[in-house]
């Protein structure tokens, strides 16, 4: 008898264990579609004036045959897009220097193109005027900015700086100290620039182009 009731209790555990990897349960499920995230966009465009507003623009900065103390005038319209907030404009340059080919026999260093800087550095800017239809400013004085643009000595701003201290405000500078914190662009907004040639460049540069990429950089607002 003891055995018998031994065995049924070992059946009843069998049957208990195998119900226990049978068992099954009504279960349903929901789920959420079409969830998407798309990037706002902030977007500068530049024109000549005379083209429609673009990417990029070719040609505004340009001198042939140039001599010491020739100098050029030039123009871009500058229009912000997109959906996100402005806070900001950044300006900078890039340059390289192509070595004339045959070498002029008086140019007296024929590997300026190995350090453009030199050259840059006697490509004085004479006037750097960025205005719209409500506003304007003269980035080689801070003039027309108001105080809460002002900048201790020293800082970057948008008084444009003599980087490297020789007295002349150049592409060198421009490349080197940048301008930042300018107002965004609001409506069509103007940058005019002059540049010479320096009257005090040398014969190192003869039949030598500098090739200049000017550089807008428009920053969104931190908080967005």
């Amino acid at each position: 008898m003891k055995r018998t009731l031994i065995a049924i209790i070992l059946v009843g555990a069998v049957s208990a264990l195998v119900g226990a990897g049978t068992y099954a349960y009504f279960f349903d499920t929901a789920d959420s579609t079409g969830n998407t995230f798309t990037a706002g966009t902030i977007d500068l465009k530049i024109s000549d004036g005379d083209e429609p507003y673009a990417d990029s623009v070719y040609g505004t900065w340009s001198m042939s045959n140039m001599k010491p103390g020739d100098e050029c005038w030039g123009r871009v319209l500058l229009k912000r897009e997109g959906n996100i907030p402005a806070d900001h404009l950044e300006i900078t340059c890039d340059y390289i220097v192509i070595e004339e080919s045959p070498q002029t026999p008086s140019d007296t260093d024929p590997e300026t193109n190995l350090h453009p800087d030199s050259m840059a550095k006697h490509m004085i800017i004479t006037l750097m005027y960025y205005y719209n239809d409500d506003w304007d400013v003269d980035l080689l004085t801070d003039d027309g900015y108001d105080e809460e643009y002002d900048v201790s000595p020293g800082e970057t701003g948008p008084k444009l700086a003599d980087y490297d201290g020789d007295g002349k405000i150049t592409l060198y500078d421009l490349k080197y100290a940048g301008l930042d914190n300018l107002w965004p662009p609001d409506g069509a907004t103007h940058l005019e620039m002059k540049i010479k040639f320096d009257e005090n460049a040398g014969s190192d540069f003869q039949g030598d182009t500098l090739n200049l990429t000017m550089i807008f950089t428009l920053n969104q607002h931190p908080s967005q």
